[in-house]
C-alpha cells in the first residue's frame, strides 16, 4: 500500500528523524527516476508548489502540473478523486477541502501529500519549521519556547501537532492595534520570554476557497510589538508570503530564519518524497 503524508497526527518520532536525516543529505539524483509526481493545487502556491517540483525533477521524477483550478473541467468531486489517483505514483495537493488529501489517500492509488488542506493542516511546511529550528540550535530542540504572535493559521496549527511530539513548548498571543495597556505588558513578558517569534498573518485569508489571493492585506504588526521583537534575543520566523506584519527590520535582522526556511524548504520536501516511497 502507498504511504501518504496526510497528519502530523499519522507520523511517528522515528519517521521525522528519518525525514531530517534525509534532509540531511540533500536532494539525490535519480532516486526518483522512473516515478511520476503530480502538482495538483487547488489554491495559489509559490513556495510549496514551486518546491515540491524542484524536490522531484532534481531526483529523477516526471513532474506534471494540473495547473490552476479554473483549468480543470467542473465535475463531481469523486469523479475527480479517482482521475486524480490515476495520474502519478505521487501525488502532491492543496485543496480548500479540508478532506480532499485524506479522501484521495482512501484509494490506496498513489502515495498523496497534503500541502495544505483549508484553514485545517500543512504538515510539510511545519517540518521545515522544525528542520530550520534544529539547524538553528545545533542541539536537541526539547524545552525551547516558540511563541506564535496572531491566529494561528494552518501551518501553524500542525506545528502544534508537531512540537508536542518533539517537546517543544509553543504557546500564542493574539495582536491587535487596540489592545489594552495590561494585554501589552503581557504580550511584552511573553516576547521576552521566547525563543523563537514566529510572526503570523494579520491578514484577512480565507482558506475556504480557491483564490487566496483576494484577501486583504494587512494590518501592520503594531509599532510596539516590533520594537519588544527588536529588542527581545529571539530568533524570528515567518512561513511567507509577508504582508505589512512582517517589516524589512524584522525580515532582514541577523536573528530572522525566514531565509533558512525557504532555501531548507528544498532538502526537507526532497526527503519527504524519498520517504514516501522507499521501504520503511
Amino acid at each position: 500500500m502507498p504511504r501518504h503524508l496526510i497528519d502530523i497526527s499519522n507520523m511517528s518520532r522515528n519517521d521525522m528523524d528519518w525525514i531530517f536525516n534525509m534532509a540531511d543529505e540533500g536532494p539525490q539524483a535519480t532516486v526518483l527516476s522512473g516515478l511520476t509526481l503530480l502538482s495538483a493545487f487547488f489554491q495559489e502556491s509559490t513556495r510549496t508548489r514551486l518546491g515540491f517540483m524542484s524536490a522531484a525533477a532534481r531526483q529523477g521524477a516526471a513532474v506534471l502540473d494540473a495547473g490552476s483550478a479554473d483549468r480543470l473541467r467542473l465535475e463531481p468531486q469523486e469523479d475527480q478523486l479517482i482521475v486524480l489517483a490515476g495520474i502519478a505514483d505521487i501525488t502532491v495537493v492543496r485543496h480548500w477541502d479540508a478532506h480532499f488529501a485524506r479522501n484521495l489517500a482512501s484509494l490506496e492509488m498513489c502515495c498523496v501529500v497534503n500541502a495544505g488542506a483549508s484553514g485545517a493542516s500543512h504538515p510539510t511546511q511545519s517540518i521545515i519549521d522544525a528542520y530550520v529550528l534544529t539547524k538553528t540550535f545545533q542541539t536537541a530542540i526539547e524545552g525551547i519556547r516558540v511563541l506564535f504572535l496572531g491566529p494561528l493559521l494552518r501551518s501553524a496549527v500542525s506545528f502544534r501537532e508537531l512540537a508536542a511530539m518533539l517537546e517543544v513548548d509553543v504557546s500564542q498571543h493574539d495582536i491587535a492595534q487596540n489592545m489594552s495597556r495590561d494585554e501589552r505588558l503581557r504580550c511584552r513578558s511573553e516576547l521576552r520570554m521566547a525563543d523563537v517569534i514566529y510572526v503570523q498573518s494579520l491578514s484577512d485569508t480565507r482558506y475556504d476557497g480557491p483564490n487566496l489571493n483576494d484577501s486583504s492585506r494587512g494590518p501592520a504588526l503594531p509599532e510596539w510589538a516590533v520594537d519588544a521583537i527588536l529588542q527581545s534575543n529571539a530568533f524570528i520566523m515567518h512561513a511567507l508570503p509577508r504582508g505589512p506584519e512582517m517589516p524589512d527590520s524584522l525580515m532582514w535582522h541577523e536573528r530572522s530564519l525566514v531565509s533558512q526556511q525557504v532555501e531548507r524548504g528544498l532538502s526537507v520536501r526532497s526527503a519527504v518524497l524519498r520517504w514516501l516511497v522507499q521501504p520503511s
